[in-house]
């Protein structure tokens, strides 16, 4: 990679804790005071902007100044109030809409990364035909599996990724329409290997995850987690063409006797009768992968 890369750094925020996305400005503060020290540092000019679809702002003028006045040798801070939850994939192209980098790197505001993070994620664009590159998340790693040789795999997390500006509207961003949150970066990640570039999880650009489990180690979802991915499962087999799925989950979901899934079939029907469901992709099923109720081959099991 010869040219400098410009960045934007963008995480949508909904009631974030302050602390935390402090925490995560100093270590994408870190990582880029490490980056620019290296031999050959690639990065020319990095802003993080914020996209906030809280019920009422998070940071106010105060606090952005002063996040300026801290970081300003390496970065530039950039805030906007939604007014609105937008989701994840409307957030994300909102603020990618504005996007004058070459490239975006998606995060969760709260994510850490490591020292070395940024010579790791930009590695494997050196290639050339790949179009986005996913981190590793720590301590619990994402179990979808990857080819140990070439990094590729079925999808990327947006809890931390990096992608070129130009593969992004390429594909014409997230879809907003179809997805609030869920699934929208599988589908994205979809998208992007349907126009030919190739998805690769870097496993040395390593970032911390925090998760908050139950006392038997497992996850606790909200109403609105189980509504949400149970709608998004549903579009994901209509979108890319799974009958078969479909089906199933409908027939799942209508008879679990759990509210938000049978919302989730509801809504479904809903978009179906007005029209509002999304063009079908990938009828010969060369780039969907659905195994269970994940969307790639899973190297363990959570």
């Amino acid at each position: 990679m010869d040219e400098k890369i410009t960045l934007q750094i963008q995480s949508v925020l909904y009631e974030n804790e302050i602390d935390a996305l402090l925490r995560a400005l100093d270590a994408l503060h870190n990582a880029l005071r490490v980056h620019s020290r290296g031999a050959v540092p690639l990065i020319d000019d990095v802003i993080v902007h914020y996209g906030d679809a809280s019920s009422k702002p998070l940071i106010d003028d105060a606090l952005l100044n002063s996040l300026n006045s801290k970081y300003d040798d390496l970065l530039t801070v950039e805030y906007s109030f939604f007014g609105e939850n937008t989701g994840t994939a409307k957030g994300h192209n909102r603020l990618a809409g504005s996007c004058r980098s070459t490239h975006i790197m998606v995060m969760n505001p709260d994510v850490i990364v490591c020292p070395t993070f940024f010579d790791a994620i930009l590695s494997p664009f050196e290639r050339g035909d790949v179009g986005i590159v996913e981190a590793r998340q720590t301590p619990i790693e994402h179990p979808k599996s990857y080819d140990a040789e070439t990094g590729e795999t079925s999808w990327a997390s947006t809890a931390a990724v990096v992608f070129p500006t130009a593969v992004y509207e390429e594909v014409g961003g997230f879809d907003e329409s179809t997805f609030f949150m869920y699934c929208d970066d599988v589908d994205f990640s979809w998208m992007v290997r349907l126009s030919g570039k190739k998805v690769v999880y870097q496993p040395r650009a390593v970032v911390f995850h925090a998760k908050r489990l139950s006392h038997e180690a497992g996850w606790v979802p909200t109403f609105a987690e189980v509504y949400y991915s149970a709608e998004a499962a549903l579009l994901m087999s209509y979108k890319w063409s799974n009958d078969e799925r479909l089906q199933k989950l409908i027939k799942e979901y209508s008879s679990s006797c759990v509210e938000a899934c049978e919302k989730a079939v509801e809504e479904f029907r809903r978009r179906e009768a007005q029209g509002e469901l999304p063009e079908r992709l990938d009828e010969d099923h060369r780039i969907a992968t659905f195994i269970d109720d994940g969307y790639a081959v899973h190297k363990f099991n959570m």
